[in-house]
Formats: structure tokens, C-alpha cells, sequence
């Protein structure tokens, strides 16, 4: 028998890992870019799910956290036009995933250097599916033009 060697490794950063998940799921839209701040000016924004998603998601209202225990977190959504959405997720620094009985998001962020960052986001609603990817990939790029311009304005 030959000497036992090391099984490979491979480590993935959260953006990687993000478009991994969007990849095994069929009705999401993934969007990714380059933005010209840190990670933390980015993630500051992005990662506040109350006071911070609200200000670039455009088809949200606000965020309440319901309960949260560790990395996970129940929270209520109300939707620009009103609607409530009761979502699990889990949330730690440069990754978001969010669940709800019908949609799928997520989130992450990945620093490429001191300021610069890549980050990327996925809409997926499992009820109507492959249909809402034209509104998904127009939306969510409209949603990381003003992430991008609001983490730009905090680097000032």
C-alpha cells in the first residue's frame, strides 16, 4: 500500500460559495460586481438587514428582526408595495442567506483589496420562477448602483 496522502482542499470565498448556491438553485437571477469601497464600507450597509438593506433594496420597505440566535435569524420583510414576508436567514459578516415560503436571496461580499470589493446578490421566487429573471436581473442591478454609490459615500 502506498503512503497515505492529503485530500485535496478547496476554499472558497463567499462570493464563490454564492454563485455555487444560485447555480443549484433554478429559479434565481445572480448578479455580481466590483465596488469601488472596503469591505466594511459595503458590508456595513449590506449586512444591516434593519437599517441598511432598506436604503439600496428597492423592493423593500423595511426589515424587522423577529428573533435572532447566533447566525440565524427570523425576520419580517414589508415589500415597497406593503406586503409582509416572513423570512429565515442567516447572516454573518460577508454572507446572507434568506428564505422565505416562496423567495430566495442571498448576499455576499468578498474584499479584493483595500478598496475595492466584489460582491454579488440573488433573487429567486419559486412560485412563477425562470419567468421573473428579466425583473430580477433589472432590479438587482438597479440595487448595486445605489449599494454601490451609498458604500462610495461612506468611504468619503
Amino acid at each position: 500500500m502506498s503512503a497515505a496522502r492529503e485530500w485535496p482542499q478547496a476554499h472558497l470565498d463567499a462570493v464563490t460559495r454564492l454563485r455555487v448556491l444560485a447555480a443549484a438553485l433554478p429559479d434565481c437571477h445572480l448578479e455580481e460586481t466590483l465596488i469601488p469601497a472596503s469591505f466594511d464600507a459595503v458590508w456595513g450597509i449590506a449586512g444591516d438587514l434593519e437599517a441598511g438593506v432598506p436604503r439600496f433594496e428597492g423592493n423593500v420597505r423595511s426589515i424587522e428582526i423577529l428573533r435572532s440566535e447566533g447566525t440565524r435569524i427570523e425576520l419580517e420583510a414589508r415589500g415597497a408595495l406593503g406586503k409582509r414576508i416572513r423570512y429565515e436567514a442567516q447572516l454573518q459578516p460577508g454572507w446572507c442567506l434568506m428564505r422565505s415560503r416562496f423567495t430566495d436571496i442571498g448576499m455576499a461580499a468578498t474584499p479584493v483589496d483595500a478598496h475595492t470589493t466584489r460582491f454579488a446578490h440573488f433573487e429567486g421566487v419559486t412560485a412563477i420562477g425562470r419567468f421573473t429573471r428579466p425583473l430580477l436581473r433589472r432590479s438587482i442591478r438597479a440595487d448595486l448602483e445605489r449599494l454601490a454609490a451609498l458604500a462610495a459615500a461612506e468611504e468619503r
